[in-house]
C-alpha cells in the first residue's frame, strides 16, 4: 500500500506538487513518501464536487488522500476556504476514507499564491533581468500592496511578468520554482495546512523515537 494519493485540479498544481514533495524529507524532516498525483478532468469544480467518487476506489490502495484545488473557479467563491475544505472532507469520510487520513486544501485565491516567493531563484525562473527588483516592479505596477508578501491577484501578476519577460507560460515553471525556492517562510494558511499534515502523517523514524 502506498502512502499518498493526491487529486489536483490542473497541471499547474500537479507540477508544483511533484516539485515540492521530494523536498519535504530534506526541508521539513519527513520520511520518504510514496505518492501518486492524479488530475481531475473537470478541474476545480470536479475536485469540489466529485472527489469522493474519484477517490473511493483508492481507499484500499493508499494510506492517505489529499485534494488540492483553487477557490477561484470552483463555484463556491462566496464561501470561506475552511468551509469548502470541511465539506469535501466530510464527503470523503462518508466514502471509504478515515477522517484522520484525508486533507482537502483549497488555495485562496489560486495556487499561484504559493508560487510567489521573494527570492533570486524565483526571479531567475521567470527570466527577470530588469534593473528594478521584481517585487518592486510588482508594487510600482499595482500588482502588490506595499510590504505585502504576495501580489493581490497572484495568477494575473504571474502572467503579467511572463508577458514582460517574454517567457512562455508552462506548467513546468511551477515545478521548477517548487524545486528551487525556499518555502519555509510561506505563511499562506492552505500551504501551512498541507505541510502540517505531511509532517504529522509522515514523521521520520528518527523524530518519532
Amino acid at each position: 500500500m502506498k502512502d499518498l494519493i493526491l487529486l489536483v485540479a490542473d497541471n499547474d498544481i500537479k507540477e508544483l506538487m511533484e516539485g515540492l514533495l521530494p523536498r519535504l524529507e530534506h526541508v521539513y524532516g519527513t520520511r520518504p513518501i510514496t505518492c501518486d498525483v492524479r488530475r481531475h478532468i473537470n478541474r476545480d469544480p470536479g475536485c469540489l464536487n466529485e472527489s469522493a467518487d474519484f477517490l473511493r476506489p483508492f481507499a484500499t490502495q493508499y494510506q492517505h488522500a489529499v485534494v488540492i484545488f483553487d477557490k477561484d473557479g470552483c463555484g463556491r467563491e462566496d464561501r470561506k476556504r475552511e468551509t469548502i475544505e470541511a465539506d469535501v472532507e466530510k464527503a470523503l469520510s462518508a466514502n471509504g476514507w478515515s477522517a484522520g487520513h484525508i486533507a482537502v486544501i483549497v488555495t485562496d485565491p489560486e495556487i499561484e499564491n504559493w508560487v510567489w516567493v521573494n527570492s533570486a531563484s524565483m526571479s531567475k525562473e521567470l527570466n527577470w533581468n530588469e534593473a528594478k527588483a521584481l517585487y518592486a516592479w510588482l508594487q510600482e505596477n499595482g500588482w502588490r500592496k506595499k510590504d505585502a508578501a504576495k501580489p493581490t491577484r497572484p495568477k494575473e501578476a504571474l502572467e503579467a511578468v511572463l508577458r514582460k519577460t517574454k517567457k512562455p507560460r508552462s506548467a513546468s515553471i511551477y515545478k521548477n520554482i517548487a524545486e528551487k525556492v525556499s518555502f519555509t517562510k510561506c505563511e499562506d494558511p492552505a500551504f501551512l495546512k498541507l505541510i502540517e499534515k505531511m509532517k504529522s502523517w509522515f514523521a521520520s523514524t528518527e523524530d518519532s523515537v
